[in-house]
């Protein structure tokens, strides 16, 4: 018996001294974040899949984890020796599909700690005719050593890179409540918070945030976080600025004193538990959070930092490509944990740079077909021989965030290697060069990317592309290249937003091919026709050559060929003035015209 099986039997040992028939544990935190840290990995703890995506389900005779098409070959990996069973998710398995297909006499209890359950995932359950939901924390009576919180400080993003003020935002945010007549409003997404109130931390990896709580009104702006974090300097600033500091935990103790009045959330963005502590006279008005939308379409001073950051990453990216040529070119030794030290070892020489934006891909042939890939100290692969090196990274800067994926070849490629390479060049050219119409659903805009792969009846199972922060997290909302995605109108296509690109082809235990830059919707300035609506572009920001050794030029068309030659001249002029010569000589080449 593995410790992920004596952990599930003491757990089931739980339930059925308390009849709970089924036990949940999602993939989240208290503020329903993508990234959480180790303290609430509780998932992890009890199966050992490590993906930052799952749900996992435990009765008292089976356990089924639940993840998307990301991490299919990384979970069945990961749940061996568990006797957990994997359930590849998708619009036809889910969890709630499979609850509704228990039959039993008399309800189901389903346990879940209503501190992580989404509000809008607890109203689907309790429309569930045959479950009966129960809040229940039984992981940490038996989390032995589990890890702690963080206590890194929180600091302002400074006034040179931070616009509008934290003042102006607020502001902002309450002329749009006054537009839906909000009296109040709660703000638990730290992305939001984080950016309303132009503040950082250091609370999740790779995200530049702080666990707290935002409550306006009219007349106060309540900020409840852990005071410790927040030094004396900057808490008089925040006087200065209306802000009254208030304990993380008193959030409960406050919006019990609600009383005949309504109140503004996100239900996507909310957890069960808080909505436990609001009065039934409280009016609940729900609806996509108003600086969800303000932080996503990014202002013209944001967007120049944002330049400029995507400017410097280029340049750190051509001094890390350029010496991995090298090292390859010299047969030394280079495992993929090397890569993650060194690309992050270029980038840590700008001033600006904070972190890493997420954990870096890197994997060779077999793990480069896994999309979501981690290479550990227990588990990588040299780079050695023939094959294709999948590198995906990105960085938080002062200024802002980047993401960006490049395939690298290795030794000798094969024909199939270079076709699948071009395809997905094609799929991305096809999609960076569109023009649509503002407003938009973005999943709509999917289509145009895997239409390419489809007439080869090719695909990938995750989706297009994801919206991107303002040194903030590197997934944000609301927008999505996705069709998998709810259309709504949370998603349309606006000025301002900047969108990965990420298409890819993955073959199981060969290789996998994905290529991805951000880009910037824009507004056409001399449009062709006005008489049918504002209609926009693709402006793309990252800066980094494509590999031209991996591309079959007959399988691209003129179009293709002219967008691929106008990218690499525009890559080359931009970042050759701040290289060396040797690294300035390896960018030219990589950016000849085809």
């Amino acid at each position: 018996m593995n410790i992920y099986q004596t952990r599930l039997q003491i757990l089931r040992h739980m339930m059925q001294k308390e009849d709970i028939d089924i036990y949940l544990i999602l993939s989240t935190d208290p503020h329903l974040n993508e990234y959480i840290p180790d303290f609430y990995k509780i998932r992890v703890f009890m199966s050992g899949f490590n993906g930052s995506a799952g749900i996992l389900v435990i009765t008292q005779n089976q356990a089924f984890l639940w993840t998307d098409g990301r991490y299919f070959l990384q979970a069945q990996k990961e749940l061996e020796g568990s006797t957990i069973t994997l359930q590849k998710q998708d619009q036809n398995n889910h969890f709630l599909k499979w609850l509704q297909t228990l039959n039993f006499k008399q309800k189901l209890t389903l346990a879940t700690d209503f501190t992580l359950l989404p509000l809008s995932l607890k109203q689907e359950l309790n429309s569930q005719n045959n479950i009966c939901l129960k809040h229940k924390d039984f992981i940490s009576s038996f989390w032995q050593n589990r890890p702690l919180l963080s206590k890194n400080p929180i600091y302002e993003h400074e006034e040179n890179f931070a616009y509008p003020t934290r003042l102006e935002k607020i502001n902002l945010v309450r002329e749009k409540m006054k537009k839906i007549k909000a009296q109040n409003h709660l703000i638990s997404s730290l992305d939001d918070i984080a950016w309303i109130t132009n503040l950082r931390g250091n609370d999740i990896e790779f995200n530049p945030v702080f666990y707290a709580y935002l409550f306006l009104n009219q007349n106060e702006i309540l900020l409840f976080t852990d005071l410790e974090k927040i030094d004396f300097n900057l808490k008089n600033k925040l006087a200065k600025d209306f802000i009254t500091l208030k304990n993380y935990e008193e959030i409960h103790t406050h919006l019990k004193t609600l009383k005949n009045t309504n109140l503004l959330i996100d239900e996507t963005k909310m957890t069960a538990l808080l909505m436990q502590d609001i009065d039934q006279s409280v009016e609940i008005l729900n609806h996509t959070l108003p600086s969800t939308i303000l932080k996503a379409c990014k202002n013209s001073k944001e967007i120049a930092n944002i330049e400029q950051a995507m400017l410097q990453d280029g340049i750190a990216l051509c001094y890390f490509f350029a010496w991995l040529e090298e090292k390859l070119n010299k047969k030394e030794k280079l495992s993929e944990l090397d890569i993650d030290i060194k690309i992050t070892e270029f980038r840590a020489r700008n001033p600006l740079y904070i972190s890493n934006s997420f954990a870096t891909i890197a994997g060779f042939n077999a793990n480069s077909a896994l999309p979501h890939y981690k290479a550990t100290q227990s588990n990588f692969s040299y780079i050695e021989g023939n094959g294709l090196l999948l590198i995906d990274s990105g960085a938080q800067y002062k200024n802002g965030t980047t993401d960006i994926t490049r395939v690298i070849p290795v030794g000798k490629v094969t024909a199939e290697q270079i076709k699948d390479y071009t395809l997905v060049l094609k799929a991305h050219i096809n999609i960076a060069s569109a023009v649509f119409p503002k407003d938009i659903a973005m999943p709509l805009l999917d289509s145009i990317t895997r239409s390419i792969l489809w007439k080869e009846q090719l695909d990938f199972a995750h989706g297009t592309g994801h919206g991107v922060g303002y040194f903030l997290n590197v997934h944000e909302g609301p927008q999505s290249l996705s069709y998998s995605a709810t259309i709504n109108d949370k998603n349309k296509a606006k000025i301002g937003m900047i969108t990965s690109i990420e298409p890819g082809i993955y073959r199981n235990n060969q290789w996998g091919i994905r290529l991805e830059n951000l880009v910037l919707n824009c507004k056409i300035e001399n449009p062709k026709e006005t008489n049918f609506g504002e209609f926009l572009y693709f402006k793309t920001l990252t800066l980094c050559p494509f590999e031209r050794n991996c591309i079959d030029v007959n399988l691209l068309d003129e179009k293709e060929k002219q967008w691929l030659n106008s990218y690499h001249q525009e890559v080359y002029q931009k970042l050759s003035p701040y290289l060396n010569t040797k690294v300035s000589r390896w960018l030219k080449r990589k950016t000849q015209e085809i």
